[in-house]
């Protein structure tokens, strides 16, 4: 497997999967009903849960917009070749994935025993999501330790770009066979 396409993939993946996360933590739910609106949630001596639950749209918005704009830098360093950008994705999908796994663990423990099962439901879409991320990063580590490696790596286009052009450059002019390539 080429490890560069699976980056590639994996920064593409990041940024709809994050979009998508975004949309679903904006439109959960936190009360039911119209006028005798019920919570959903307990109240809670825990002052960083409560927190959590009451700035929770906020912080999705913090990290979701954060994980775009580093996933288009991942993308743009892939591009350009420039193992900083890797090394930056790899770090932060995993700080990201962390804070989000902790911030769902904490806003589970304030649900209500009615709505618990919608607790296990926000568990498993954060389980899966981590393990999608997580089992991509190996791609990434591996192309980010090649280029590393070999900073002046190209991709297989550019170097057979690159190769043609170089060879034909390279041929020393003969008799007539030089004007005529010259012309062309």
């Amino acid at each position: 497997m080429n490890s560069r396409m699976i980056s590639i993939t994996v920064g593409i993946f990041s940024m709809l999967n994050t979009i998508q996360f975004f949309i679903f933590e904006l439109n959960q739910m936190t009360h039911i009903g119209f006028e005798d609106k019920y919570s959903i949630y307990l109240d809670t001596e825990s002052d960083v849960a409560s927190w959590v639950v009451v700035y929770r749209h906020n912080i999705s918005t913090g990290l979701s917009i954060a994980t775009i704009m580093v996933s288009c830098f991942f993308l743009f360093c892939l591009d350009k070749n420039m193992f900083i950008g890797l090394l930056i994705y790899t770090v932060w999908i995993t700080v990201y994935e962390l804070l989000s796994f902790i911030m769902v663990l904490l806003i589970h423990g304030t649900i209500k025993e009615q709505f618990k099962e919608l607790g296990y439901l926000y568990l498993l879409l954060q389980i899966s999501r981590m393990l999608l991320h997580f089992a991509a990063l190996p791609f990434v580590v591996k192309h980010g330790y090649t280029l590393y490696r070999d900073p002046k790596i190209m991709s297989l286009a550019g170097r057979r770009k690159r190769s043609s052009i170089s060879t034909v450059d390279s041929w020393p002019p003969v008799g007539l066979g030089s004007l005529y390539r010259k012309t062309n």
